[in-house]
């Protein structure tokens, strides 16, 4: 490996605007084959079906993806040192700048006085301390029945360029609820949270878990194929049509409880395990988990005070041990940016469980329960 400045090449850029450039850098290539770079973002246009309108977007792709070849690499370079299983490629956002991915995050900070409002998951569950005590070593819900039916749906949504992650992670526990509890599986309208549920603001610049959860709690929630997924929609203000849509979830028919910060680990399994419910959890973004591709994440590189934020829905969690030999304890998430075009796990990915890597477990993770107070 050896480090050198590779001088990108098109009408119009010189070596001393390349120098100059923020967007151009050291990358980390083979020095007798610099082609290498070249060649791997000609495979990327092809398999992402990539087509920029002139040269110079063509430079600015060329230069967005170098980042990120490089990044990949140190990534690599650093897991395989550590011993972790955790793998870094090439995805659909290889050729965004940082600005253009960010947009695709959620900037708002998940409010801790918001979940004040909030029932809490653990005056229930500590009334039931020894099925707590008892839980498996593993569970995934993907592979769940209840009265016969799966409660986890086999498709991974993809949100687009639309920031309403914590919208499809609320719906993904919804949808398991009602499936655990009233059936069929019926996959949930995003689209209803993501107009209707913001207090002032558009959907697709992100949002807290606390506004779906309370959303539906008091107004209920149609379903995708009456009030569909459209990632452009919730860009502009005044398109909530929830009293056109028929409600398949009816209001007051579901709680929702946040896991105690202090205990969070316990309370996730327990709500997985003891009421069939993904908890969707609420985390900060860095390169790692732009870049992922598979394994567990351990290595943190996100920043808490940051306006980086994203959702995910925890369906499972489980340990293997890395390559030191070492227990790795994970969850397993289920994302939202589709199942081929980001990583290698259909979709979900890991991270390492018990740790509250970039905030997973005190941010805000919340489970929902049928709305049955005899239980309570």
């Amino acid at each position: 490996m050896h480090i050198f400045l590779l001088v990108l090449v098109f009408s119009g850029f010189s070596c001393s605007n390349a120098i100059e450039d923020p967007e151009f850098f050291e990358i980390t290539v083979d020095r007798d084959h610099p082609e290498k770079v070249y060649e791997a973002f000609e495979q990327f246009k092809i398999r992402y079906q990539r087509k920029y309108k002139d040269a110079a977007e063509t430079q600015r792709r060329m230069q967005n993806f170098i980042k990120s070849y490089n990044t990949i690499g140190i990534l690599n370079l650093k897991s395989n040192e550590s011993g972790y299983t955790s793998t870094f490629g090439i995805n659909k956002f290889s050729d965004l700048s940082s600005k253009e991915f960010q947009q695709r995050l959620s900037n708002i900070a998940p409010s801790q006085k918001s979940r004040s409002t909030m029932k809490k998951a653990s005056p229930f569950l500590k009334r039931h301390k020894r099925q707590v005590d008892e839980l498996p070593d593993s569970v995934d819900l993907r592979y769940e029945k209840v009265n016969g039916r799966y409660i986890v749906g086999n498709i991974v949504k993809d949100q687009g360029s639309c920031a309403c992650c914590w919208g499809f992670a609320v719906t993904a526990v919804a949808e398991a609820v009602y499936a655990a509890n009233v059936g069929p599986f019926t996959y949930l309208s995003e689209q209803e949270l993501c107009d209707c549920a913001t207090p002032g603001s558009l959907g697709c610049t992100g949002g807290d878990l606390v506004w779906g959860t309370e959303y539906i709690m008091g107004r209920g929630l149609a379903a995708s194929s009456t009030y569909k997924w459209d990632e452009h929609r919730a860009n502009q203000s005044g398109m909530c049509v929830s009293e056109e849509n028929k409600r398949v979830l009816v209001e007051d028919k579901f709680d929702y409880y946040f896991a105690d910060r202090y205990n969070a680990e316990e309370e996730i399994m327990a709500m997985l395990v003891q009421w069939k419910s993904p908890v969707a959890a609420s985390f900060a973004v860095g390169n790692r988990f732009r870049s992922y591709s598979d394994g567990v994440l351990v290595e943190q590189d996100c920043d808490l005070k940051g306006p980086s934020f994203h959702a995910g829905a925890i369906i499972g969690y489980g340990s293997e041990r890395d390559y030191f030999g070492r227990i790795q304890k994970y969850w397993i998430v289920r994302n939202s940016w589709g199942p081929y075009d980001w990583g290698n796990e259909d979709g979900y990915f890991k991270v390492i469980r018990g740790r509250d890597w970039c905030g997973i477990e005190s941010i805000g993770a919340v489970g929902g329960r049928i709305a049955d107070h005899t239980h309570a």
